[in-house]
């Protein structure tokens, strides 16, 4: 290993600890607002009601997601032919979970970093990233149109996987960036045609139309689980809402969390998903309780899981 990368690695992986500290306390105090609006007393009993069993539920439905896209992550990286084992590249994804509370999840490209000292070039990560990303976009837009059982939803997850097959036919056809490549000899712009051309190649081997479904499967299994669980803490909470319409609600405060480029959603999600449990009637408090629920078993659950491996991989760098 290099030592002076490893030292630029570790003052990274520092400022990351130290970035995502802050994230949370910004957590904390959205929390603490929304505990002094409905009464932290009257959430605490709303919890309770909840049931430490149907708690758990939530940590085993998010760990199963996790597991899944770990495996769709895996199965990049060999698409790539790029594979790292499972010991060094599960936490190295884990530890990707806990930079979740940063704009469109792109502080997850921590991994790209961490998988350079594998000998995973940073073209094959970084399209791994994109392909990650927008296989959860299609599954997403495919739950919500189950879910609303809304065609509209449906036309939108068919025109993403579409765009992926457009972005593959583009690709494979890379005279203009040769032409760039030509144009633009500075060194930095050729370090970045190279990494373009990398990410291209590995692109063009991992998004293929044997593959995308299993992707797509993998995001509506791990979401679906989840929603699934909102529904459950929501009918515990509010037998009046039946399980599809809180599914639908939760899908689209992801969508909308996604959407606004807060970290981790954070705020944007909650607020939907209180404000369309409200509009169906749900008590704000109920509404409120089954939010934060949720977000404490998915969203926070994986920044703890994520911190607890950044800590293991700073150690050993």
């Amino acid at each position: 290993m290099n030592p002076a990368a490893d030292t630029g690695t570790a003052r990274r992986l520092d400022t990351l600890i130290r970035t995502i500290t802050w994230s949370a306390l910004i957590g904390a105090l959205l929390y603490l607002g929304l505990g002094l609006w409905v009464g932290w007393r009257d959430l605490w009993q709303s919890f309770a009601r909840i049931g430490v069993m149907a708690f758990v539920l939530g940590l085993a439905a998010s760990t199963l997601g996790y597991g899944l896209r770990f495996a769709r992550w895996q199965w990049l990286l060999h698409a790539m032919q790029a594979p790292v084992p499972v010991r060094a590249s599960l936490p190295i994804y884990v530890g990707g979970l806990a930079l979740t509370a940063t704009p469109g999840k792109v502080g997850e490209t921590i991994r790209t970093l961490l998988l350079m000292r594998f000998g995973v070039p940073a073209g094959s990560s970084l399209a791994a990233f994109f392909i990650d990303r927008l296989s959860d976009l299609v599954g997403v837009l495919a739950l919500a149109a189950i879910a609303g059982l809304d065609l509209r939803w449906a036309a939108g997850a068919a025109s993403m996987a579409a765009a992926g097959f457009g972005l593959r036919w583009l690709v494979n056809h890379p005279r203009l960036v040769a032409r760039l490549h030509t144009r633009h000899p500075h060194p930095r712009w050729q370090r970045a045609f190279a990494l373009a051309e990398t990410g291209r190649t590995q692109y063009l081997a991992a998004w293929r139309e044997a593959y995308v479904p299993g992707y797509v499967l993998v995001a509506i299994a791990a979401y679906g689980a989840q929603s699934l669980v909102f529904g459950l803490y929501v009918q515990v909470l509010w037998p009046g809402i039946d399980l599809m319409t809180a599914v639908y609600i939760f899908v689209i405060a992801t969508l909308v969390g996604a959407a606004s480029m807060i970290p981790g959603g954070l705020g944007a999600m909650e607020v939907t998903m209180i404000a369309m449990l409200v509009a169906r009637g749900v008590a704000p408090l109920e509404a409120t309780a089954a939010a934060v629920a949720i977000r404490t078993v998915t969203l926070w659950f994986g920044i703890l899981l994520g911190i607890l491996n950044l800590m293991f991989i700073r150690k050993r760098v």
